[in-house]
Parts: structure tokens; sequence; C-alpha cells
């Protein structure tokens, strides 16, 4: 039975944000793949067909849960949906390009997942401050991390991948792994600093345990994530003190800085591995984006479709896998999988809504320094940098994608609310 005050169940009473918090928390479990992934992942590493059938069974709940909080305020949802148009259009974009995909089936089952995934976003900014946020993440990501440690004492032939020594700890790959460490090292140490939450002590523990799997899982996308966080931070700190002039010329230089990061970041890699015993070829990555360029160029205006083009129904797609020599899943770059979903014009929606996000995360955070706008700016850049060489960018099931979706709808929902206000 559900009250005002919670939920009854034949005389246990639990507060309604008790369960609300505990929800959130299983759901974002579920959705970072830990453990229940590894699970059904073969020995040659790849996740089984069976075990696709049971990771989508698992997900059913989640999706209820997510329903089920979303519903108790359809008001507030359907005013965030209002509160940031371009987004809401984000979200129905998938759906819409179901009308030009060349596997519509496929374009429509996933843009659904991609739909409920992502209602979880609108929970954690509806429901949660900042800090909160960041308090939840740190909940369980510490967890995950130690875990990833002691898996990799008692069951190291679950921790490490299977034709390497490397720890992919309690996720099914290294790199899953080091993108997760990064995530819950850029929050702990935001936890760490921030005086007023009370958990400094266990933040430098959580922070120690995910550097430690960050340099285990040898993940280079999740080091470059990870440290870039510093002079991005460091940036929104110094954007925070500036006034006038001095802020205008901040922010051009910040501009320039990560449009030569964007345009030149594929050579400076290269020459950056060169000297060092990487691949070059960012293993394979670099082949493989150049054919992928090529399919872009064939449907440039709207692209194949959601997630339609990585699927065995396309023959461009055989045609990549047979030049590179490996079944890529994705093109390893959140940007060239954006253009292959939906051409320019998704990529105009998406660069939209993350200008959007920035200039407002920048704006709170000069004026409420104290509740910790500044780690939802950092993460959103962050995220940003991290696809570059991976492919999280509008991803259904990723609680990656998840939390960066939520820090672009709290920035925004928030900078709306105050810009509606009237002045003091």
């Amino acid at each position: 039975m559900t009250t005002r005050a919670g939920l009854r169940f034949d005389g246990l009473s639990i507060r309604w944000r008790t369960f609300e918090v505990a929800a959130v928390l299983v759901a974002l479990a579920i959705q970072s793949g830990a453990v229940t992934v590894l699970a059904f992942t073969g020995p040659d590493g790849e996740l089984t067909s069976a075990g696709r059938g049971m990771l989508q069974l698992i997900l059913l709940p989640v999706y209820l849960l997510t329903l089920v909080l979303l519903v108790r305020r359809p008001g507030h949802l359907l005013a965030a949906l209002r509160g940031n148009l371009p987004f809401a259009l984000l979200l129905a974009l998938p759906f819409l390009s179901a009308l030009w995909s060349i596997t519509p089936s496929v374009t429509v089952r996933r843009a659904v997942g991609f739909l409920l995934s992502v209602l979880l976003a609108y929970v954690l900014a509806l429901r949660f401050t900042p800090r909160q946020v960041l308090i939840l993440l740190v909940m369980l990501l510490g967890p995950l991390m130690v875990l990833s440690l002691a898996f990799a004492i008692a069951l190291p032939g679950w921790a490490y991948m299977p034709d390497e020594p490397i720890l992919r700890g309690v996720f099914n790959h290294k790199n899953v792994l080091g993108w997760n460490a990064a995530l819950a090292a850029i929050c702990s140490a935001t936890l760490a600093l921030d005086r007023a939450s009370g958990l400094v002590l266990p933040a430098l523990l959580v922070l120690a345990a995910s550097v430690a799997c960050l340099l285990l899982s040898a993940s280079a996308t999740g080091l470059v994530t990870a440290g870039t966080a510093i002079p991005i931070a460091l940036f929104f700190a110094a954007l925070a003190r500036q006034r006038g002039a001095g802020r205008v010329v901040l922010i051009l230089a910040g501009l320039q800085i990560a449009a030569l990061v964007l345009v030149a970041g594929d050579a400076a890699l290269g020459v950056l591995l060169d000297g060092t015993d990487k691949d070059v070829s960012l293993t394979g990555r670099v082949p493989l984006w150049e054919l992928v360029d090529q399919s872009i160029g064939r449907r440039p205006l709207l692209g194949y479709g959601y997630q339609a083009f990585w699927t065995e129904g396309n023959g461009e797609a055989w045609a990549i896998w047979a030049r590179v020599n490996w079944m890529a899943p994705h093109a390893h770059s959140g940007y060239r999988d954006t253009l292959l979903s939906f051409g320019a014009v998704g990529a105009l929606l998406c660069a939209a809504v993350i200008l959007q996000a920035i200039r407002a995360g920048a704006i709170l955070h000069r004026r409420h320094p104290e509740e910790l706008w500044s780690w939802l700016n950092v993460w959103i850049c962050v995220f940003l940098v991290m696809n570059l060489t991976e492919s999280t960018f509008l991803s259904q099931n990723s609680m990656l994608f998840i939390t960066f979706a939520a820090a672009v709808l709290m920035v925004t929902l928030r900078a709306r609310d105050e810009a509606k206000a009237p002045p003091r």
C-alpha cells in the first residue's frame, strides 16, 4: 500500500525517501553492468546470446522502478520535458530515425531501451541535488572498486582479462573498469574536498581504491579521462573568480584549447603513443575510423538510423569488419556513432544540448559554488573527452550516459528556474 509518507506492507512502514534512494541505487547498480554482465560473459570475453536475454530480463525491474518513481509526480516530469526541449527532442530522435533507418525494427527496439533507461536521469535531476548525486555515486562505485580488487585476489579467473593479465574486476572488460574507476576517482576526490559533507575519510578510501583499479585496468581512455578532469576543474575554479574582461579571455582561451584537442586529437594521440609501447593505431581504432568516416559521407544528413549501422544485416558493416579483421560493436567514437545514427541533423542537436548545459553549469557554479555544481560541469566535459575514443554517448542501459544526462538536465533545469525567478 502506498501512502503519502511512504509504503506499508503488513505493518512494515518504509519512508518514501528511503525507498527512493534505495531504488535509484539498485537501478544504477544494474545499469552499470557490474557482476551481472561478467556472469554471462563467455571464456572468450564476449557476452553469450543466452546472457543477452537474461540481462534484458534483469533490466525490466529497473524500468519498472524508474516508472514508479516518475509516475508519483507526473507534473514534475512534464515540466522538466518542457524546461529542456532540445533534450526532449533528443529522446524522440531515435524513434524518428526509424523513418529512415536501414533496419527499422532494430532502431525502434533500441530506442525503447534508450528512452526507458534515460528516464532514470530525470529521476536524478528532479529528486536529488548535485551533492546528493555525488554521494550516491560514491556509495555505488566505492564498493564496486573494492569488490574488483577483492576479485583480483579471491577470483583471479574472473577478475582478469582472458587473454592478458590486466584487471577487469567485476566488469566484463578492462576498459569498462577503467571508465567507472575514472568516474569514481572524480566523485571521491570531489567529496574528499567537500568538508560540508562530513565524508572526507570514506571518500579518501574510495579514491585510493579507484586509483588502484584505474592503474591496474591499464585503460588508456580511463587514464586520459581522469587526467583531463584536473585541468577542467581548475578552469571552472578560475572562471568563478574572474570578472568582466578576464572571464571573457579565459572562456575564449578554454574554447580554443578544447577545439584544438577535438580537431588534433587523433594526430596528437598517435604522436604520444608512438613514443611509448602503446599501439599507435589505438588498438585498431585508426583504420576503423577511416572506414567509418567513408560510411558517414554516404549518408551525411540523417545517417542510418539509431544504432542500425552495426548490425549483421548491414552490408557496409560487414565490409568494414572484413577490412579491419574484427567485428567492432561500434565505431569506438561517440561522435562518429552519433553521425552514423542521425547524421548532421542529430550532431547539431547534440551540440546545442551540450553547449546549453556547459553554459548553464558555468553560471550556476559562479553563483552557487557551495552547491557543488562544479563537479557536474567537470563530468559533462570529461564525458565528452571519453567519447573521443569510446562510444558511450546516447547509449541505452549505460550508467555513464545516464549520469551524464542527469548532469545536463540538472544544470539546465536549475538555470531555467533561476532565469524565471524575479530579481532580488
